[in-house]
């Protein structure tokens, strides 16, 4: 059993810096593997009516259009150890990062953990009727599984990675068993020609586009905490294999379950739809085993993500206490079952902020940085990145900017790129007419 984990916000030392793209690759395919990522992929069918050939593109469309921005946001994870909310100090100032990117994390965190708890505790509750007949209650359910969750989660990335890496094989044959539930099924719904036609979905502009700005908005919530994940890893080359790799597959096959379970069922939650079609009480076992511990790899991640952001804005409470803290916050928001039953609302008002963030953060740390961060200076309150009394004012407008425009336009114009496309030329703009000349040169690594 790996330690406790001892940093902080403080950088990881190069020497301590050796995980490399297979591990990265279990850390965050398990982490995509997850009931909400399913239902996502059924609510492109369901909600948007995309046929499940479409519904599939649309997805790795979004996700390709993320993680094409977050394998650049992951960088200073990767060269120097850092945090992603120590790194966000780089474009927002000290102040800016604690008072605007590190409390977004946290909600982002806490909505993601009771999201994936509900969605677990629907799933048991179904799964419970159709083994035992007996209908176990939504809430104490999610709560139950929130704490056992939150409770793992604070002891830290090396127990997080021992753990993920345990779960990742029970969640790649669980995930096996929902598509073998579904091909053995005698059904004429689930026929598997009707549901590659998908006959009662129709492939609409808005619908792809609405499905890839959710998809991609909901993954940008990474933003501001992906280094987080990357701060061990002991190259780029590492980073970028490990997490476009992952992302890719883990999508490809929740939006396959998901979808398939929708057009079968109009069902938004596999593992509803799954109990129906089954007797078999020990494949209902497993299905029961398995909503658990696809969620448990999620959630201790979420969990952790946002302790570190906690910390990042109230270092006195240090990384444990910040994460019992998340922990404490997600469970309450575990017992409102209104979090997954309009979760594509959720998501479309978390991504709104989440792409205005990324096209400031990319506009600065590419174009004003140079790619590269001054490490000291972050740590540094009176450093270069001190901007106007902590905050770098025009990163903060134009975030705001972004998340106007995305409002404004329409799904059919595809939001998410609207947002961080305005966000990003906003800040250089502005930067360039109050700031300008001070484009701040690269600082080569040591």
């Amino acid at each position: 059993m790996p330690d406790v984990e001892r940093y902080g916000i403080e950088p990881v030392p190069a020497g301590e810096r050796t995980v490399g793209w297979h591990d990265l690759f279990a850390i965050n395919f398990t982490f995509f593997l997850n009931p909400v990522m399913m239902v996502l992929g059924a609510l492109a069918v369901v909600e948007s009516g995309l046929p499940l050939v479409w519904a599939l593109i649309a997805t790795l469309v979004g996700q390709a259009l993320a993680y094409a921005a977050l394998t650049i946001a992951a960088q200073p994870g990767v060269d120097d150890g850092l945090p992603g909310q120590v790194a966000m100090r780089g474009t927002f100032g000290g102040l800016g990062a604690r008072a605007l990117t590190s409390p977004y994390r946290v909600v982002a965190s806490v909505y993601w953990f009771a999201a994936q708890a509900l969605t677990a505790a629907f799933g048991v509750q179904a799964i419970a009727v159709a083994l035992a007949d007996v209908r176990p209650s939504v809430v104490p359910t999610a709560l139950a599984i929130a704490v056992v969750q939150a409770a793992v989660a604070a002891l830290g990335f090396d127990v997080m990675r021992w753990l993920l890496r345990i779960v990742l094989p029970l969640s790649l044959a669980t995930a096996g068993v929902l598509l073998g539930v579904w091909l053995a099924s005698d059904d004429p719904a689930y026929a598997a020609g009707r549901v590659v036609e998908s006959p009662e979905q129709q492939l609409t502009w808005v619908g792809f586009a609405t499905v890839v700005t959710v998809m991609c908005g909901s993954s940008l919530t990474l933003v501001t905490n992906i280094a987080d994940l990357t701060r061990y890893t002991r190259s780029r080359r590492d980073m970028r294999i490990g997490l476009i790799a992952s992302t890719l597959g883990a999508t490809a096959t929740t939006t396959l379950i998901g979808g398939v379970y929708a057009v079968g069922s109009g069902e938004t939650n596999p593992f509803v739809a799954a109990s129906t079609l089954t007797s078999n009480d020990a494949v209902l076992v497993v299905l029961l085993a398995a909503i658990v511990v696809q969620t448990f790899a999620a959630n201790v991640t979420n969990i952790y993500t946002g302790g570190l952001s906690l910390v990042s804005s109230l270092p006195s409470l240090g990384r444990i206490v910040a994460t019992v803290v998340v922990g404490l916050t997600a469970i309450v928001l575990s017992g409102f079952p209104s979090l997954i039953e309009e979760a594509q609302s959720w998501i479309t008002h978390l991504g709104n902020v989440a792409a205005p963030l990324t096209g400031v953060v990319l506009a600065d740390y590419l174009v004003r940085q140079g790619g590269r961060l001054d490490v000291e200076a972050l740590y540094d309150p009176g450093g270069r990145y001190r901007y106007v009394r902590g905050v770098d004012v025009e990163a903060v407008l134009a975030v705001a900017a972004g998340i106007a425009v995305y409002y404004a336009v329409p799904d059919a114009w595809l939001k998410v790129a609207w947002g961080a496309g305005a966000a990003a030329a906003a800040y250089l703009a502005l930067a360039s007419v109050l700031r300008p000349g001070a484009a701040r040169p690269a600082k080569e690594p040591a």
